[in-house]
């Protein structure tokens, strides 16, 4: 609770991020800038400061890591142009440009928090706090700058490398970096994450915090992106030695009384109410309804907030017959304020009641999963050959869902199902796209989908899905190339 209550006084100076470089000197959403660092509770309030970045960050997520994919498109509304919608299409259709809305967030947030990390490890060492909670602290400092360079480096290639606090600095030139090369921001990812899981402890201090898991599990990420199977491998072997285990019913995982729950490695902790906690992404992935008490539970009207991330057909037609998550992620109608039946596919997943008010929500948004470790582990396994293996990690996951265990095949088999198994497993948690990217199928499976949906859909633009090795990343925001000349934009854009 005490995390919380920090995390309420932080959060209320997040609001306007979006709106301001990370390369200001003394922008109104730093909360680092005249924090003093002298006791115990100034760190934790300056590491509560790390996490509070996710909460924007994690806002729109899903519209480049799973509205870019395979797994969700849009309903396309032409009563709404405003620049945050049209952000949204042009992502999705893969028709993004510098000065997109979305991309800029994600950018901007990330900054943010590793500019607040880079605070703390300038002075935590020479501390006179206690040395176990430096540790924890410390941990937990190094492991948000590497996740938040992870997504970064991921979306966008080659980006600034900052590792000193910049809130010291004289003047704005020495803020401006020139893009660091992917191998070496990767090489800082993983020193911090190893670092962070020697130093985090077992399982949380406080609930919401991170812990060993969350560590290996980003280490996890980063080696199987390098195709570094074995030491993936190794390292989500040691996760799965920490005490996680997959909760026996799908959907409770994602209901806000099971909060952090014995499947939870790492997840963004939100808090219904008016302090800029709350969450509304779930209003988001519901239907453009009119209104929508008879889908919530609460009087609102979401034409111009519902309608994004709407399952695709290809998504549906990969479950497997009798699959219990299915029903769980996905609904098919709703009725409307008349009480109506409205045929509509929707995102179920996050749909928990009750809540307070429109479009705040107490859900968390779920970041790594022990299922997730499990499928990554069996894919580092099939990518050594260590077939059979493998599909022992599989089949716990297939067996909660309630589907039959895999039969022992191939290497190329086994991957496919793999891939499957992820993609219905994690649907709406923001993996698909960089699960495609990461394994090389984005441009073949992309270019199909758009080929099958573009003949139904006359709003898609016929510019849209021509997806070549140039849209793997995003562009670099427009504002932070005219602030910093030392930055070059991505190939073509």
């Amino acid at each position: 609770m005490k995390t919380k209550i920090l995390m309420i006084a932080l959060v209320l100076m997040v609001c306007s991020a979006c709106k301001k470089s990370f390369l200001e000197l003394e922008p109104k959403t730093r909360v680092t800038a005249n924090l003093s660092y002298i006791t115990e509770d100034d760190y934790r309030q300056a590491v509560t400061g790390i996490y509070a970045s996710l909460l924007g960050l994690y806002n729109d997520a899903y519209v480049m890591g799973e509205m870019r994919s395979d797994n969700a498109n849009y309903v396309f509304n032409a009563t709404i142009s405003g620049g945050q919608f049209i952000s949204k299409y042009e992502i999705a259709s893969f028709i993004d440009v510098p000065n997109n809305f979305n991309t800029k967030n994600k950018f901007v947030f990330c900054y943010q928090g590793i500019s607040r990390a880079n605070a703390v490890l300038k002075r935590i060492d020479a501390s006179s706090i206690n040395a176990t909670l430096k540790s924890n602290l410390k941990g937990q400092a190094e492991f948000l700058r590497a996740f938040y360079y992870f997504e970064l480096v991921q979306y966008y290639g080659d980006v600034p490398l900052y590792l000193t606090d910049l809130s010291e600095v004289n003047n704005v030139a020495e803020t401006k970096l020139p893009r660091a090369p992917k191998a070496d921001v990767y090489k800082q990812i993983l020193a911090d994450a190893t670092d962070a899981a020697n130093l985090l402890p077992n399982t949380p201090v406080v609930k919401g915090q991170v812990a060993k898991g969350a560590a290996k599990m980003l280490l996890g990420y980063v080696y199987m992106t390098l195709k570094q199977y074995a030491d993936a491998e190794r390292v989500l072997k040691e996760v799965t030695t920490l005490g996680y285990s997959l909760l026996p019913d799908y959907a409770s995982i994602f209901l806000p009384a099971n909060k952090n729950n014995a499947e939870s490695i790492f997840e963004v902790q939100y808090l219904q109410g008016n302090f800029g906690l709350q969450n509304g992404i779930v209003y988001q992935l519901l239907p453009a309804a009119s209104q929508t008490v008879n889908l919530t539970g609460i009087v609102g009207n979401n034409q111009t907030t519902g309608g994004w991330n709407v399952p695709s057909a290809d998504l549906i037609a990969a479950y497997e017959a009798n699959d219990k998550r299915k029903a769980v992620s996905i609904a098919t109608s709703y009725i409307d304020g008349s009480g109506n039946t409205v045929q509509q596919v929707y995102v179920k997943k996050y749909l928990n009641l009750p809540h307070f008010q429109y479009n705040n929500t107490n859900d968390d948004w779920p970041v790594y999963r022990y299922a997730d470790a499990l499928l990554l582990l069996a894919e580092s396994l099939n990518e050594q050959g260590k077939n059979a293996e493998a599909i022992t990690y599989l089949d716990q996951v297939r067996t909660r869902a309630g589907i039959t265990t895999y039969a022992l095949s191939g290497q190329t088999d086994l991957r496919a199902a793999i891939a499957k198994e992820r993609r219905v497993e994690l649907a709406f948690e923001n993996h698909r796209w960089l699960d495609l990217v990461r394994t090389g199928q984005a441009i073949t499976v992309m270019n199909a989908y758009g080929a099958k949906l573009k003949p139904t859909r006359p709003d898609i633009s016929p510019l849209a899905f021509n997806v070549t090795a140039n849209r793997l990343i995003f562009p670099i925001p427009q504002d932070e190339l005219n602030l910093n000349n030392l930055l070059t934009q991505n190939p073509g854009y």
